[in-house]
């Protein structure tokens, strides 16, 4: 039950602190930003309420429900602790979306260029961090069918994984340094080469094995 302690409690904090901004908002409000912190796209304060709680009920749900129809459902027992960390890291970063949504719409000068890759770096770092401890299964982790097919390439690429998020990360948070005019591109490089990264060694690995 404790696991359940942290996510709900961030989804109840996030209801009420919406309850209490929501009649300070404006109509339509800034729901997204691009790298570089200028915004991209407005949304209705409604929708932008249901959506931003939405998505931290839907993600905790799915991760309390997901293991028990996996069909490797045995080896979440072995990384437990790390899939709750997973998620608890994953439900705060929803939180401070939603806390810099709600502050935003209410007028606030809010940092956007540099808040945003300081907390995407922080949570690809933490989330490297905890990589290698995840077991093979069908909905979290680097699942390709090459690592679901082969338990060592799985072992081997999320250790690789660990070190390419941890450093990704670092260099995310890095960008916050980066002038406005380069910073945009470089943040989507930065994130596209850490994701994909390690689904390609997973291919390249599974194929040095078999051979």
């Amino acid at each position: 039950m404790k696991n359940h302690v942290l996510p709900l409690t961030l989804i109840g904090l996030t209801v009420i602190a919406w309850i209490i901004a929501y009649p300070n908002l404006p109509e339509q409000m800034p729901v997204h930003w691009n790298a570089s912190g200028e915004v991209d796209d407005y949304a209705a304060k409604l929708y932008a309420m249901l959506s931003n709680v939405g998505i931290m009920a839907l993600l905790y749900v799915s991760m309390v429900y997901l293991p028990k129809i996996d069909p490797r459902k045995k080896n979440y027992k072995y990384f437990g602790k790390s899939y709750s960390i997973i998620l608890n890291v994953m439900m705060s970063v929803f939180f401070v979306i939603s806390l810099l949504v709600i502050l935003n719409g209410a007028g606030y000068d809010v940092p956007i260029a540099s808040i945003g890759p300081l907390v995407a770096g922080i949570m690809f770092m933490v989330l490297g961090n905890y990589m290698p401890h995840v077991r093979s299964n069908f909905f979290l982790g680097i699942r390709t069918p090459w690592t679901l097919s082969n338990d060592e390439v799985w072992k081997r690429t999320h250790r690789m994984t660990a070190r390419v998020f941890f450093f990704g990360g670092f260099l995310i948070m890095l960008t916050t340094f980066i002038p406005a005019d380069w910073k945009q591109w470089i943040f989507i490089s930065i994130i596209t080469v850490t994701l994909t990264a390690p689904y390609l060694y997973s291919y390249l690995l599974y194929r040095k094995i078999q051979s």
